[in-house]
């Protein structure tokens, strides 16, 4: 609209002129085509002023574009170096822990006594935790079970049980042998433990605990216990089963026949048990029941069948 008006007023100015002075052609038609000159002119810088404010649109539209691809890539390098500092945490919080465990190896070695001290006052924190259970347990004790193990420092019957203190009595010994009635001599110690725990604490089982890679066995199908007489005189309860295993498993490995032999012990141990009067008697009025474990140190399984009268019954924990 503004280019036809410019126009316009143009050529009524030249037809003012035109009329007024008839020889003035000439110059009407320069007047003419300057403002054409100039119309043109200023169309031209209209059309590149319209061009300017696409582009400059276009330039917005393309720096909002970088700046979102730009947020999103130091958005994800951002996690990328959150992960990887939490891993490089995690990984540093291993070797600390790992450092901290062989430091206590270390010191536990060099000082023993510290391994103890700092036992106790972690069992500490456990009896201040569950002090109402502990403080009655002082008072007395039930417990229902009583355990035979043998005394290898790899073996404690209550861990690989979870027992609490108070549950078992437990007696260790080497090779985990339970001597018949009247073979210990004249200081049977098992013998006081059983009666102290069917007689008077009125333990409802029995648990003969046996390990794989029994020392104890091995040396007992080697025929060879040094010069060790009383751990000769001990292990010559088992003497007689170890040469039964012998003979009937002679085309075994001699680590297959110590397996044998390990389990046959746990056998004769219970039926050692049953040589008492009053272990007999109460088995047989269903007071008291007897089991044996045999404990695989390098699997972590556990078999367990148990002695009765009538049956035995295997059952395999793993």
């Amino acid at each position: 609209m503004g280019k036809i008006t410019c126009l316009e007023e143009g050529f009524a100015e030249v037809q003012t002129l035109v009329s007024c002075c008839p020889g003035l052609e000439h110059f009407a038609l320069k007047k003419l085509e300057k403002v054409v000159k100039e119309l043109e002119l200023k169309a031209k810088i209209c059309k590149e002023w319209e061009e300017l404010k696409i582009k400059e649109h276009e330039l917005k539209e393309m720096i909002e574009l970088k700046k979102e691809i730009l947020d999103l890539k130091l958005h994800k390098e951002l996690e990328e170096i959150k992960c990887k500092r939490e891993a490089c945490e995690a990984h540093l919080h291993e070797e600390l822990e790992e450092f901290k465990e062989k430091a206590e190896f270390i010191g536990h070695a060099i000082n023993p006594i510290e391994k103890i001290k700092r036992g106790f006052q972690e069992f500490k924190i456990h009896f201040e935790e569950k002090k109402e259970y502990y403080e009655k347990l002082a008072e007395c004790h039930k417990p229902k079970f009583l355990i035979f193990s043998d005394c290898d420092s790899r073996v404690d019957p209550c861990k690989i049980l979870n027992l609490e203190l108070g549950e078992a009595i437990v007696v260790r010994n080497v090779g985990c042998l339970v001597a018949a009635y009247g073979q210990e001599g004249t200081c049977p110690s098992a013998h006081a433990a059983i009666e102290y725990a069917v007689k008077e604490l009125k333990v409802e089982h029995i648990l003969v605990i046996r390990h794989t890679k029994c020392d104890a066995i091995q040396s007992l199908m080697k025929a060879h216990h040094g010069e060790n007489e009383h751990f000769s005189n001990w292990l010559k309860i088992g003497e007689h089963t170890c040469k039964q295993v012998k003979e009937v498993h002679s085309s075994k490995s001699f680590e297959e026949q110590c397996t044998v032999c390990e389990k046959e012990c746990l056998n004769l141990s219970m039926q050692n048990l049953l040589t008492y009067p009053f272990v007999k008697e109460a088995v047989a009025a269903k007071k008291i029941s007897i089991h044996a474990g045999y404990y695989d140190m390098h699997s972590c399984a556990f078999d367990h069948w148990s002695l009765d009268f009538n049956y035995t019954e295997i059952r395999n924990y793993h």
